[in-house]
């Protein structure tokens, strides 16, 4: 619904997960999947749709050798932003007391096609394809209260093409040295990292790139203010990180994203989260941003049995280089339902058969 002189515009949005486990995260495997389509009113635009299958594998290589396995396949269109990815990781910890030394390698297959100028505000005859392959090497220490580590990740993207659809080369190389920790301190949970990410570009039709990169989040419960509720919490989040773009004479974009939740909670049924959000993008060589800002408040309630039904309203605010901002205010209906199966063993069966399914 878009109050400024556009019309309102009806759309349903279906979602649904499902994730079964098999043996436990130690010594077992795992299958996730997770579905949301948003159809809209208007012709005119596409559904919105992101879908993701993950296959999880855990090994115990020993008392304190644990190797872990991944493979991921992901599909996300909106109007303006087509992308795919496959991603296979492995992962091995190996634990010295509290001394925690690891190595991840990861190869990602990506196809990114974005909405460009330069074809009319449509998509790319066809997407950019790229492969990355990473190594994050690190060690984290244990503490009473949390925990403390360093890593760094080194990594390399190769494109299909040898140039895009304006002849520059966009292969590039990453490092990222990271500084990590979480604690909990008087019930505050806090956790967070710092790193310098450098991007360089060994055909130099691009401008090596070096920001200073963050994640933080911090859980804040107000239980002992004495307000009538069952439980209350103030949720801050922020992070900066890197992200791919198609666009014109922009490889990478520095997205920001803040938001601020108070999630009050009256009783087993009834829950109200009020929230804030920005997201900045910046399309570096390009000299474009945009800045979406929400705000809003969704409503829960439970019954018995599991059916959740919620009511949200939101409104949000879009600015982007070189256009007219654009508001718009919207408001969800929605039921949701949470299915647990659990297979019940035999005395002779082991703990590690018994499969786990969640259904929402």
């Amino acid at each position: 619904m878009n109050y400024q002189g556009g019309p309102s515009s009806a759309f349903i949005t279906q979602s649904a997960t499902w994730d079964y486990l098999r043996g436990s995260e130690r010594d077992g495997y795992a299958i996730s999947l997770a579905t949301n389509n948003t159809v809209y009113e208007s012709r005119e635009v596409d559904p919105a749709t992101a879908l993701g299958l993950t296959f999880r594998h855990a090994m115990s290589l020993g008392d304190n050798l644990l190797l872990r396995s991944s493979l991921s396949a992901t599909h996300d269109q909106t109007w303006s932003r087509r992308s795919d990815a496959l991603v296979w990781r492995e992962r091995l910890d190996y634990d010295i007391g509290q001394l925690r030394l690891f190595t991840a390698v990861d190869t990602k297959v990506t196809t990114l096609n974005e909405r460009n100028i330069f074809v009319q505000g449509g998509f790319l005859p066809y997407p950019e394809s790229f492969v990355t392959i990473s190594v994050l090497p690190g060690v984290m220490y244990r503490l009473g209260f949390g925990e403390i580590g360093v890593s760094v990740t080194a990594s390399r993207s190769i494109f299909r093409f040898e140039t895009d659809y304006l002849g520059l080369r966009r292969n590039n190389d990453r490092i990222q040295p990271n500084l990590f920790a979480s604690a909990t301190i008087a019930g505050i949970k806090l956790e967070g990292s710092l790193s310098l990410g450098r991007v360089t570009f060994p055909a130099r039709d691009f401008d090596n790139l070096q920001r200073l990169l963050y994640t933080a989040k911090a859980t804040v419960p107000l239980d002992r203010i004495g307000l009538p509720f069952q439980s209350l919490a103030l949720e801050l989040s922020s992070a900066r990180t890197f992200e791919d773009t198609t666009l014109p004479f922009s490889v990478i974009n520095v997205s920001t994203l803040s938001e601020a939740r108070l999630v009050a909670k009256f009783n087993a049924a009834n829950t109200l989260t009020t929230f804030a959000r920005r997201k900045e993008d910046e399309y570096v060589g390009l000299g474009a941003r945009a800045i979406t800002t929400w705000l809003g408040a969704e409503y829960g309630y439970t019954f018995d049995g599991g059916l959740t039904a919620v009511l949200a309203a939101s409104w949000r605010r879009t600015q982007e280089t070189g256009n007219i901002p654009v508001s718009s205010f919207n408001i969800q209906i929605g039921m949701s339902k949470r299915i647990e199966f659990e297979r019940t063993t035999t005395a002779a069966a082991t703990p590690a058969a018994a499969p786990q399914v969640t259904t929402r």
